[in-house]
């Protein structure tokens, strides 16, 4: 089958090494491995992974097997396999052609040479012999696959859904080669446990295989790369939901909100509209539910800004300013104060804030669930939200003086009581 899209079986190159060529921080660039086109094709897969009935939805009379996907885990990134698929992005580029397979018999040191000093013109890439294919072709960049895929558009968010809306007329629940196919849909959903995309100067390509490690943030980026608003999305996979999902930009932190998926498994946005022009640093900052701080990139910071003159990854990172002390642990404090908001807004000034967002102690009847009027962070569960995340949010203000008084009255009450009992010993 040829054409804008092509899809090849899943097939298992066996015997070849899994190992990567160095360790790596998780979401940190490797000699510009990923790039920025790179980050967002692979975020868009594990946000159509997270909840694929969202995207799917748009795909109307081409995805006639829509209900055949469900939410599974995040595709891993892999840098055999980035190296491996920007490569042949590269290759197809320098040598004119569209398709999975090599144009030419390809050198076995061909993964030590690229991108340094070959970048897939046939006078450095080729040898003589019989073309090589696309499984052949990932296996000498050091990893097994079992699929790959590639798109005529250049722009990440064009390909990927060049991809997930391919034409299809069947309502089979299994991968069709074809044609007709629903094999790129397929990959995109199905298919892992990691993946390796690349964008170099040619059409955008993704390899599916083996190898990864999993991280609670697997991936995240921002779309379009520069505009007057400008989306970020991170998503977060773990067995507890975030604390707090944050995007620290410049130094100043956006609360990030749940979009797609469940709180365990999700991705999460937040839109900057202060980003039109220059260069901006940024980084993802979220809490586990033990407190714990997970940012992606786990080291420096990505960027929005032109290409030439904005890294797509920076080994500095910008402070933490302006919200981003928010979603402290909330647990023993008094509701309100301290950060502590979410759905213990409502709890009678003497009450406590749980980890998870409860109201706690004897004066804990009052508590709600439509969340503080003062919380302006991600807040947690709340009757208009009830998928948030986390359920402390970031309040701006301390209790109001009626609350105050309340308060004060309450504690008089309880002084009261234990002077009565004292009073009958």
């Amino acid at each position: 089958m040829r054409g804008l899209w092509r899809i090849t079986a899943g097939v298992v190159v066996l015997g070849l090494a899994l190992v990567p060529a160095r360790a790596w921080a998780y979401g940190e660039a490797i000699d510009g491995f990923p790039n920025w086109a790179e980050r967002v094709m692979h975020e868009w897969t594990n946000r159509a992974r997270s909840e694929p009935s969202v995207d799917l939805a748009n795909c109307g009379g081409n995805c006639p097997e829509a209900a055949c996907y469900t939410p599974i885990a995040p595709a891993l990134w892999n840098e055999n396999l980035n190296h491996a698929a920007r490569f042949h992005s590269d290759e197809m580029a320098a040598q004119s052609y569209f398709d999975h397979d090599s144009k030419c018999a390809l050198v076995s040191n061909i993964d030590s040479l690229y991108p340094a000093t070959c970048q897939g013109a046939a006078s450095c890439a080729c040898t003589t012999g019989a073309a090589t294919s696309w499984s052949a072709r990932i296996g000498l960049f050091g990893n097994g696959t079992n699929g790959e895929i590639i798109a005529g558009s250049s722009d990440p968010n064009g390909a990927f859904y060049q991809w997930l809306f391919e034409s299809y007329n069947k309502t089979t629940c299994a991968y069709d080669m074809g044609p007709p196919t629903n094999g790129h849909r397929w990959h995109l959903l199905k298919t892992g446990p990691s993946v390796g995309f690349g964008k170099g100067s040619g059409q955008s390509v993704g390899d599916f295989g083996a190898g990864g490690t999993m991280y609670k943030i697997p991936s995240g980026s921002h779309y379009p790369r520069q505009s007057a608003s400008v989306e970020t999305w991170a998503n977060w996979y773990d067995t507890a939901g975030p604390m707090s999902a944050l995007v620290n930009v410049d130094g100043t932190c956006t609360a990030m909100s749940l979009q797609r998926g469940v709180v365990t498994n999700g991705a999460y946005r937040a839109t900057l509209t202060n980003v039109a022009s220059g260069c901006h640093r940024y980084f993802f900052l979220f809490k586990d539910s033990g407190g714990n701080l997970v940012t992606y990139p786990s080291t420096g910071s990505l960027g929005i800004g032109p290409a030439g003159s904005c890294a797509d990854w920076d080994s500095t990172r910008p402070a933490t300013g302006a919200g981003c002390d928010c979603a402290p642990q909330c647990s023993g404090k008094e509701c309100g104060d301290d950060g502590c908001g979410g759905s213990c807004g409502n709890c009678d000034a003497l009450a406590t804030c749980s980890v998870a967002g409860a109201c706690e102690g004897p004066f804990a009847d009052d508590a709600g669930g439509s969340g503080g009027g003062s919380n302006t962070g991600d807040g947690g569960p709340d009757g208009n939200n009830p998928d948030a995340s986390g359920g402390c949010g970031c309040a701006t203000s301390s209790r109001t003086d009626a609350a105050l008084a309340s308060w004060l009255a309450a504690l008089v009450v309880v002084l009261r009581l234990r002077r009565r009992r004292r009073a009958a010993r």
